[in-house]
């Protein structure tokens, strides 16, 4: 286990990219405005259509510390993720889509966090924008540990929040689903590592806007049933139930 601190670990940062060119330059700039520093930043572009990965590569040419990346076919952001890895060298891995927004501390932060505790899984709060970066006055809140059957009811877990040790990742297969890809890669690393640990702290913005994959409801359902059916491997019961659990939440959340 690493001195997170101490040793000034790397921090190898993946962003799976489609189609995001007007929001990307925020994204990045919120990495760029990192008190720590000592980072690498992979973007991973799914075959975008509106310039994104021509517009990625002006940063990279700009930073020796980015790299950017083209899948041959568009096949989603979890094999995004999962080429990501594949290239990442640092100890310490954080996911930040490219429309979401970190706040200046964040990476330094949950290091410390994480290396004052010896925790390899983690997460912390984080608040909702809209398209034009406005505060849409929701604050997400994680709890302070979390374990497979709370993450599988209420995945209080912001994909954009979460750094993790390489190596606790490498335990685990990526699942290249296209949607819900990291609500099952929590389960799956929950298997084998009993809990998240949340920083209650908000150090990320989730970004609110038609492409967003929380945008579209029915998709979300969709991909969670096929979460709990072919991936988790749940009977039917145990999945409508799980789907009408989750609606129930969302319910009361709006309410």
């Amino acid at each position: 286990m690493f001195d997170f601190v101490k040793d000034n670990v790397k921090v190898s940062i993946i962003i799976p990219m489609y189609n995001t060119k007007n929001l990307l330059s925020e994204t990045i700039e919120s990495v760029f405005s990192q008190t720590y520093k000592n980072w690498e930043m992979i973007i991973v572009d799914d075959c975008s259509t509106d310039g994104s990965y021509e517009y990625a590569m002006t940063f990279s040419k700009k930073d020796q510390r980015i790299r950017v990346f083209k899948l041959d076919c568009n096949s989603g952001p979890g094999a995004a993720t999962k080429y990501g890895f594949e290239k990442a060298k640092g100890e310490i891995i954080a996911f930040l889509d490219s429309d979401d927004l970190w706040m200046p501390v964040k990476l330094e932060r949950q290091i410390k966090f994480m290396g004052d505790h010896h925790y390899e899984f983690t997460c912390t709060d984080y608040e909702q924008i809209n398209e034009k970066g406005e505060h849409i006055g929701r604050t997400i809140y994680c709890k302070g540990q979390a374990d497979y059957k709370a993450v599988l009811r209420t995945c209080p877990v912001g994909s954009s929040t979460v750094m993790i040790t390489s190596d606790l990742l490498r335990k685990v297969e990526i699942p290249t689903i296209r949607k819900n890809n990291d609500y099952s890669l929590w389960l799956r690393i929950l298997k084998v590592y009993p809990y998240v640990y949340g920083m209650q702290e908000t150090l990320m913005q989730y970004r609110i806007w038609p492409q967003s994959i929380s945008y579209n409801k029915l998709k979300k359902v969709k991909y969670s049933w096929k979460v709990f059916r072919e991936y988790e491997g749940f009977s039917v019961m145990i999945s409508v139930f799980l789907i009408l659990e989750w609606a129930f939440i969302k319910i009361m959340k709006i309410k």
